[in-house]
């Protein structure tokens, strides 16, 4: 927007606004993926929190003793699930044409373990011996599920984000 000096006027030919739009682009990407992040990590441990405090407690002995095995183990099982999750999406950060992907493993992860949860707390538990001892293995067995689950769909969506072309 200045002149040469011999009539000829030279324009700045928009570069700026070109590298303006690829920041803003780029940002609401990273945007996208902290919130999507969020939401799965918030969803897993919704879920932990909920069948620890609302699954059935194992009774056992002659004197029926309540241990909430539930609120136990479900913890590691969440942060095990929480790293899988992390490990994933990290890998997935850096690329908005990864955005489905990223977006489709959150929702995955939320639905696993809104599922163990559902299972946790309403399937029956098992009833053993004279004094009857209720095991809860619902309660147990479903934080592990989703752990691996979580791991399994991780592994899906890395495979997914090879297949679209960048590495």
């Amino acid at each position: 927007m200045g002149s040469a000096g011999n009539g000829v006027e030279i324009r700045d030919v928009g570069l700026t606004d070109h590298s303006h739009a690829e920041d803003r682009r780029a940002a609401g990407a990273d945007l996208s993926w902290m919130l999507w992040t969020a939401i799965g990590i918030g969803g897993i441990w919704v879920a932990v929190l909920l069948l620890s405090l609302l699954a059935p407690d194992m009774v056992s002995g002659s004197e029926q003793d309540h241990l909430p095995l539930a609120a136990f183990t479900t913890w590691f099982w969440g942060g095990v699930g929480t790293l899988v999750f992390l490990w994933v999406m990290g890998r997935l950060r850096g690329s908005a044409t990864w955005q489905p992907i990223w977006i489709g493993l959150s929702v995955v992860t939320l639905a696993i373990w809104a599922l163990a949860t559902l299972l946790g707390i309403t399937l029956p538990v098992t009833e053993t011996g004279t004094d009857p001892t209720r095991i809860p293995f619902a309660a147990i067995f479903a934080p592990v599920g989703a752990a691996m689950l979580t791991a399994l769909a991780g592994a899906v969506a890395n495979v997914f984000r090879q297949g679209s072309g960048s590495r």
